[in-house]
């Protein structure tokens, strides 16, 4: 990035008098991106990254990752700057308190005995759209805290042995 040193002009060419540090008004540096994107690309994010050798088979999120100027998430296909992953990071265990409790609630409630459709079937009811691996990590961690006993030693069933 270009440093200036003394108060100057807005690079966006406004001929707005910015200070120390600084090469843009507020939210001017959007303006010339655009300009810039009109002048060279025809206003198209496409035309700019298939000049520079991005696509669909080449994504560009890739490159910044790869970068390591963006991150990838542990737990899905989700890339970003690293603020946008903490964000990201926050929403997803959100989601799963949520849909832990959600279940947990349902089990106590209903009591009897669970297997992974079973509860998938519940927190999909519920607005959820759990996977069966997650379903069985709960139920794994819920008999690990007494909530739940595996009856049969060959598959993912449990019965809820306190309500």
């Amino acid at each position: 990035m270009t440093e200036t040193t003394q108060a100057t002009l807005c690079y966006c060419g406004c001929r707005t008098t910015i200070g120390y540090g600084r090469t843009f008004a507020a939210g001017h540096d959007k303006i010339a991106e655009a300009a810039y994107m009109a002048v060279h690309h025809n206003g198209s994010v496409a035309e700019l990254l298939i000049s520079q050798g991005y696509g669909p088979d080449n994504p560009v999120t890739d490159a910044a990752v790869a970068t390591g100027k963006w991150k990838k998430c542990e737990h899905c296909d989700y890339k970003g700057a690293p603020e946008s992953i903490r964000n990201h990071m926050a929403k997803v265990q959100k989601a799963e308190t949520n849909q832990r409790e959600s279940l947990e609630k349902s089990l106590r409630a209903l009591g009897g005995t669970w297997d992974p459709s079973r509860g998938m079937q519940t927190l999909r009811d519920a607005g959820y759209h759990p996977s069966e691996k997650y379903i069985r990590e709960v139920y794994r961690r819920l008999a690990d805290e007494g909530l739940l006993e595996k009856i049969d030693e060959h598959r993912a069933i449990y019965f809820v042995t306190e309500q």
